[in-house]
């Protein structure tokens, strides 16, 4: 063999360990939004109102629709939706983590509502999304979220086993 040949034979080797799944611990992912964006994509918090709160404690009101926010500036007027950051530049300011100045009617944040939602068991999850924001949730995409939350939970239940299943 050459090294040509040695070369090549050891790049297959390295590709195919990479492309191998891991074997071991059965650990199911948590399938609950992880994060702002994808826990706003789920259509849940559609209407709910927020607020960014600058740190000179200037406030823009808005409403989460779809995946980002109905701005209430006078330029806005709730006609357009803007991701965080640009939700963040209406309201005068820039950092690097709007989601830490995004405040719901009971004065906790977007993002630390996905961390209190993240660390919810299961078996408390569904109430605790309904009360978690302060303000009436969307109920059609609530209903969506959950069935497909459940359906996914008992496909993993199913591959991974019920004991063994650590959501």
């Amino acid at each position: 063999m050459n090294a040509s040949q040695a070369g090549k034979q050891k790049i297959q080797i390295v590709a195919k360990t990479k492309s191998e799944p891991k074997q071991g611990r059965k650990e199911a992912p948590n399938s609950f939004p992880s994060n702002v964006r994808s826990l706003i994509a789920t259509g849940m918090l559609d209407g709910v109102p927020v607020k960014y709160v600058a740190l000179s404690r200037e406030e823009l009101r808005g409403i989460i629709k779809g995946s980002g926010y109905l701005c209430g500036c006078q330029t806005c007027n709730y006609s357009k939706a803007l991701n965080a950051y640009e939700f963040e530049r209406h309201a005068g300011c820039k950092t690097k983590h709007p989601n830490n100045h995004i405040y719901f009617e009971n004065g906790k944040t977007i993002y630390q509502i996905v961390q209190e939602l993240r660390s919810t068991s299961e078996t408390l999850l569904f109430d605790a999304i309904q009360t978690v924001t302060g303000s009436p949730i969307n109920q059609k995409a609530f209903r969506i979220w959950k069935e497909s939350f459940q359906a996914a939970t008992r496909e993993l239940q199913r591959i991974y086993g019920k004991e063994e299943l650590n959501i």
